[in-house]
């Protein structure tokens, strides 16, 4: 699976803030992923597992990382409190703000289920812990960007001219911006320790 991470600057520091405010101690594997990563950006990435199909859009993370993949974000749901209780939290997130979860209490450590936003107290499980599930999960290299004008053209090419628009090419440009400084790497998750 590839990944742009997020800066992991500080990271243990947040980490263990995080645990302490709500009194629990991160799957190892999965705090491992968080010091070297950090979370981070995941486009082309996508999983089936048993009859879950979805994409990953991120990974969440502490400190710099993205705003709309920051756990002060998820901590703002109005679910993340039962959460919490239940001993999942979110990890990741498809397009739809569907969830992936990982189990956090004594009986379910380093589980992964998944969580639909739209049906509140349903976990399905998915994997025994993180390295099954991403064994799972494929991604594709972003490869080459189109610019604006490589995208005008094939509008105009298959006929539909009309449809270029301001409002278009601003979502191009975004597009262009958010992939054309993205560095995607494969994730190797470490089980030992990382300092």
């Amino acid at each position: 699976m590839l990944i742009s991470k997020f800066d992991n600057t500080g990271i243990a520091k947040e980490i263990e803030l995080f645990e302490q405010k709500y009194n629990f101690i991160f799957p190892e594997v999965y705090r491992n992923f968080l010091l070297k990563y950090n979370g981070g950006e995941t486009p082309k990435s996508k999983f089936k597992i048993k009859k879950i199909s979805s994409d990953i859009r991120a990974f969440y993370g502490f400190g710099y990382a993205d705003e709309h993949y920051h756990f002060d974000k998820i901590q703002k749901n109005n679910y993340f409190n039962e959460w919490m209780q239940e001993g999942v939290m979110p990890i990741a997130a498809n397009v739809f703000g569907d969830y992936v979860m990982i189990g956090i209490n004594n009986s379910n450590k380093g589980k992964i289920y998944f969580f639909y936003h739209d049906r509140p107290n349903k976990y399905i499980e998915l994997s025994e812990d993180l390295e099954a599930f991403m064994s799972k999960c494929k991604s594709e290299k972003i490869g080459h960007i189109q610019t604006i004008e490589e995208r005008k053209q094939k509008l105009i090419n298959n006929g539909n001219k009309k449809n270029i628009t301001p409002a278009l090419i601003k979502i191009w440009k975004e597009q262009i911006n958010e992939y054309a400084n993205m560095h995607q790497e494969e994730i190797v998750l470490d089980k030992g320790v990382l300092q």
